[in-house]
């Protein structure tokens, strides 16, 4: 489980409080995430030609996000779906682990093969 810390505004009072992530799978592609709320959400975010995609499986729907650290544009666009609240907990969740996604994965190093007429160092 993954905890992490959430800060937003509301009625004009700074609240914080702990989101957590019960399930992350990164598949190279894409991750999976399910994220803790009053009822769990599961969100597939995925690289797009425009940036980012989100999509909420247990909603049918989903988002392009152009940054994965945007917390208050990402959270602005999940107010459409979700409350205030479960939105900046979600913004959050992508924020905390979507570097898995902002950075290049290494590529495999190819195993160079030799024949046994080559001597061998050990």
């Amino acid at each position: 489980m993954i905890r992490f810390e959430c800060k937003g505004s509301f009625n004009n009072k700074e609240q914080s409080w702990r989101g957590y992530i019960t399930k992350l799978v990164y598949y190279g592609s894409h991750l999976e995430i399910s994220i803790q709320l009053a009822e769990p959400i599961t969100a597939v975010v995925c690289k797009a030609f425009s940036g980012f995609f989100v999509y909420f499986t247990h909603f049918e729907s989903g988002f392009n996000l152009p940054s994965l650290f945007d917390i208050d544009g990402n959270a602005g666009n999940f107010m459409q779906m979700l409350d205030v609240k479960d939105a900046v907990t979600v913004a959050n969740a992508i924020g905390k682990v979507g570097y898995f996604l902002s950075t290049p994965r290494r590529r495999k190093r190819r195993h160079t093969n030799f024949s046994l007429s080559e001597e061998i160092p050990f």
